[in-house]
């Protein structure tokens, strides 16, 4: 059976993306800080392509985006995503966001609540940013040239991956993120707050975490996501870190398409 897929660099001022599938429910998947579009890779031999289109964008800075620069702030990329639906001929679809962009997720609900069919947040950084003390920041800080640091960050955020998985995270991380825009996008992580933007919309979400994912845990989902979302879920996926898509890309493709396939058009 044909399965589709495209792949679009980004223009002078439109977000590259790959385009994978060719059904009727569309899905706007978005990368963390620290990779672009192909930290899914993993799980495309899984997906269904005949029920849903997917597409797998790349922030300014990013992978198929990596030359295209701009603000590097929340409003920019909600700005960006939307338009890119736009092109794309989508009046309603689904969105994905991993880590920096479970916040963007937020975002795109609040300003596109018609449009917006439900949201997937994975091991997510809210709407309330992630406030970082002075020792943190300049860990978080030191990651953006250091690659040792990076190293130790994502040894830590995976739950204890392999040396090999370590180190081939940091290479791929160098090769595809702008480092003009690195210390950019943390700053917007740490500043970040529309938190009463978001609280009370009913657009439904599903909140993903890794059991091994250092401080996004259930209990930080409760307080935030399930806090301030009345139609939240949260599944915690049993040892995985922080990339439950490359940890455990068959049962994290199984727990998105269950949930995509039970949500509806709102009227």
């Amino acid at each position: 059976m044909k399965v589709l897929t495209e792949t679009h660099r980004a223009s002078t001022s439109h977000l590259g993306y790959v385009r994978h599938g060719i059904g009727p429910i569309h899905v706007l998947v978005m990368h963390d800080w620290l990779g672009d579009h192909s930290n899914y890779d993993e799980i495309v031999p899984w997906l269904d392509t005949q029920t849903l289109t997917y597409v797998f964008v790349d922030l300014r800075g990013y992978g198929l985006s990596i030359d295209l620069e701009g603000d590097y702030t929340v409003e920019e990329i909600a700005a960006d995503c939307l338009t890119l639906a736009d092109r794309l001929g989508w009046d309603c679809f689904h969105v994905i966001g991993h880590s920096m962009t479970g916040m963007i997720s937020q975002r795109l609900v609040a300003d596109a609540p018609s449009r917006v069919v439900s949201a997937i947040a994975v091991c997510p950084i809210s709407a309330a940013g992630n406030r970082l003390g002075p020792e943190a920041l300049a860990f978080f800080a030191s990651t953006v040239d250091d690659d040792a640091a990076l190293g130790r960050l994502f040894k830590f955020v995976s739950g204890g991956l392999s040396d090999e998985w370590v180190e081939s995270k940091v290479r791929h991380n160098r090769g595809v993120v702008a480092p003009a825009c690195r210390a950019r996008y943390l700053d917007m992580l740490v500043t970040a707050d529309f938190v009463d933007d978001v609280r009370g919309l009913e657009t439904p979400f599903l909140v993903i975490v890794g059991s091994e994912d250092p401080g996004l845990d259930e209990a930080a989902m409760k307080r935030t996501f399930l806090s301030w979302h009345p139609n939240a879920e949260l599944h915690v996926m049993a040892d995985c870190g922080h990339y439950p898509m490359q940890v455990a890309p068959a049962r994290f493709a199984a727990l998105i398409e269950s949930y995509l396939n039970r949500q509806v058009v709102r009227a």
